[in-house]
């Protein structure tokens, strides 16, 4: 995926979008454990705020407060490749909705922009 141009003129960094079944986002979780080094999954209740700013769960925590209704949205940030990720998790009626980006690429676009 492409940066795309935001209304303001700024050029965005790649930003990765999909919604995934119950089975697909059940091995995401097992992946994020596996393959990854975990710096936080911090909960949401809102759209607009977290539970608590230092609150924080376990990657298993999250799994169960999506899946049962409990929180709206979990954010994992995490390590793989040496490059450090943040995946917003949704809780959709259609599934899990998953927005992906890279922190390095966050802050390369804003080092690059006039």
């Amino acid at each position: 995926m492409s940066a795309a141009a935001s209304s303001s003129g700024m050029t965005l960094p790649p930003l990765q979008q999909t919604v995934l079944d119950d089975a697909t986002a059940a091995a995401l979780f097992r992946d994020l454990a596996a393959c990854t080094k975990i710096l936080a999954v911090r909960p949401k209740l809102s759209a607009t705020g977290y539970i608590d700013p230092a609150a924080e769960l376990t990657l298993d925590g999250a799994a169960a407060g999506l899946s049962n209704g409990a929180l709206r949205a979990v954010q994992v940030r995490y390590l793989y490749d040496e490059r450090e990720w943040c995946d917003t998790l949704l809780a959709t009626p259609n599934g899990l909705r998953v927005v992906r980006i890279c922190q390095e690429d966050i802050a390369a676009t804003i080092e690059t922009q006039p």
